[in-house]
């Protein structure tokens, strides 16, 4: 029997992937889609999450939620993920005025479904704040997988935080604390699920005949041109589609229990992960088999146009990349 699954998003290039992968592998059924603020504004996450819902087939629910951190002014990644969200794509449909319905949703799907896993691919505003308003639910939840912090790695948004955990520093600290069964995915691990640069050019060629091979190429295209910019990357990380690949089959990694607290300063620690006596438990993702993952991501959504093997080269390119960022941070 597939495992329900609920996805908090907001798409989001590599959010636009791990639902695309969600929606291919049988053992998850997508209950219900929750948006958030993050990559980009909650209008156009919602709308951008509705269009990939279609192009993938997904018929689940899509709610949008918070439009702002709990305390804090959003701050959408543009740079990113480009002004619409996803890259080079310009969707046809506007995005509109969005109402949050996200953390009543949760409650009622955790409700509904013994034991549900959520998976987060974005800042946990919806859980906080769903978690806050039915402390409850906390006891009825299953797993919930998140991708975010970064503990032994260079962070995205500062050299020492991860853009999530970064844009609402107090929701992933409440979180934390909730007393819940945490699977966190950090970038450690999510580093490591690479797209390469000559997969993603095999798209944009395939893209001159298919419609959904150029939306895929001009999304991943936009964030290729990105990693390269910034660091030197040929290619780009889907880092929230390992997530998803986990909350299927947690045994793709090895997993550590250890405390965790979240940094609320306002200075480059804001949003960082800490280990502390005091922090709340978690089962961090270590390691991860990075080979396993790409194959299924290859085989689950760009099969119909990349010949086998093609994301192959996207682990040892990340494994490359994080060496020499490694060797850098040690010379610093």
């Amino acid at each position: 029997m597939p495992t329900s699954i609920l996805i908090d998003t907001d798409p989001g290039i590599d959010d636009a992937v791990a639902l695309a992968l969600a929606a291919k592998l049988a053992t998850l059924k997508i209950v219900a889609i929750t948006t958030v603020h993050g990559n980009t504004d909650i209008e156009r996450a919602t709308r951008n999450a509705r269009l990939v819902a279609s192009i993938a087939g997904i018929d689940a629910p899509i709610i949008p939620g918070a439009s702002s951190p709990l305390v804090r002014e959003p701050r959408p990644a543009r740079e990113t993920h480009g002004p619409e969200g996803l890259g080079h794509v310009i969707p046809s449909q506007p995005a509109e005025h969005e109402i949050d319905g996200a953390a009543e949703a949760i409650i009622a799907q955790v409700r509904g479904h013994h034991k549900l896993t959520i998976c987060c691919l974005g800042p946990l505003t919806n859980l906080a704040t769903a978690i806050a308003f039915a402390p409850d639910i906390a006891d009825a939840l299953g797993p919930i997988f998140i991708m975010g912090g970064a503990l032994g790695v260079p962070g995205t948004q500062t050299p020492t935080s991860e853009f999530n955990w970064w844009s609402d520093p107090e929701a992933s600290d409440f979180v934390m604390h909730a007393n819940l069964d945490l699977r966190i995915v950090p970038l450690d691990v999510t580093r490591r699920i690479a797209v390469p640069g000559n997969a993603i050019r095999a798209l944009a060629k395939a893209g001159e005949s298919d419609q959904q091979a150029r939306f895929w190429a001009d999304a991943l295209r936009f964030y290729a041109s990105f990693h390269e910019e910034y660091e030197h990357f040929d290619g780009c990380i889907v880092n929230d589609a390992l997530a998803i690949a986990l909350a299927a089959n947690p045994s793709l990694a090895k997993w550590e229990e250890m405390r965790l607290d979240v940094s609320l300063s306002d200075d480059e620690r804001r949003g960082a992960v800490r280990r502390s006596a005091a922090g709340g438990y978690a089962t961090v993702a270590m390691t991860v088999q990075a080979h396993q993952v790409l194959a299924l991501l290859e085989q689950r959504v760009f099969a119909r146009w990349l010949p086998p093997g093609s994301l192959a080269e996207g682990a040892a390119g990340a494994d490359r990349w994080l060496a020499a960022a490694a060797l850098r941070a040690a010379a610093e």
